[in-house]
């Protein structure tokens, strides 16, 4: 388990992302983290997912593209 974090920026606020394990992150957006993964979906296409409901949500989509951003900008 990795303990590497950076910060990204959601609503124009810093937001501390963890790494927990490859392709999940943990992002403390309220009171409880976030937990989402990087999956392929049916037409290998990639999409982020809730860990906790195994779903797409509209949350897990914007913190995936600000993760992506950042990974492509190291």
């Amino acid at each position: 388990m990795s303990s590497d974090q950076f910060s990204v920026l959601l609503n124009g606020h810093p937001t501390t992302v963890s790494v927990l394990e490859n392709d999940v992150y943990s992002v403390q957006v309220t009171y409880k983290p976030v937990n989402i993964q990087l999956k392929k979906n049916e037409k290998e296409e990639e999409v982020w997912v809730d860990l906790e409901t195994q779903q797409t949500t509209y949350l897990s989509t914007e913190l995936g593209k600000l993760i992506t951003a950042h990974l492509c900008e190291s």
